[in-house]
């Protein structure tokens, strides 16, 4: 079992992913997302919360991603301000 740490996880392509390897997988997922206007916490409901964690933060900050980045086996990147 591999855990992705999924960046902008919270966001319409990001959430859709994560959706897709836990339906699709027995991998485990760590969300990172800011939270602004484009990621939605609502967007990871029903997902099992075994399997699945959302860290609110922020990419910028090194104290909050190397631990996640340590921990991970895959890091995938949808994290992004488009305003």
């Amino acid at each position: 079992m591999r855990t992705f740490l999924v960046t902008g996880g919270a966001g319409f392509i990001g959430s859709n992913f994560v959706h897709h390897v836990i339906e699709h997988t027995d991998d485990n997922v760590v969300v990172l997302d800011k939270l602004t206007y484009a990621g939605n916490r609502a967007s990871l409901e029903g997902l099992p919360e075994d399997r699945v964690r959302l860290v609110v933060g922020d990419i910028a900050d090194a104290a909050v991603v190397d631990p996640l980045v340590a921990d991970a086996d895959a890091v995938v990147h949808y994290a992004a301000e488009s305003h």
